[in-house]
């Protein structure tokens, strides 16, 4: 394999790791808290089947979308939070 291959796999390995890591994210809420079970679920689900395409992308892209989910994830967090002190 070229530097550059090599160089693009490594990228792409990087970019996982963001939604490798939303999901550990929502498995741990799963595992500690299941006031919002459902909801969590379905966000992981949508997390996973995002994840599953991501080879379909160019690294610029996977990188804009790796910004995207740590984000996405994290606000929906913040508004689970919400919903919980304000119930």
């Amino acid at each position: 394999m070229s530097m550059i291959g090599v160089s693009v796999a490594s990228s792409k390995s990087l970019q996982l790791e963001a939604y490798n890591r939303a999901v550990v994210k929502l498995n741990l809420l799963l595992i500690d808290d299941k006031t919002h079970e459902e909801v969590v679920r379905s966000k992981l689900f949508e997390v996973m089947d995002e994840r599953n395409q991501l080879g379909k992308y160019s690294t610029s892209d996977l990188y804009v979308m790796q910004k995207s989910i740590e984000k996405t994830v994290d606000d929906f967090l913040a508004g689970l939070n919400e919903q919980t002190i304000t119930a």
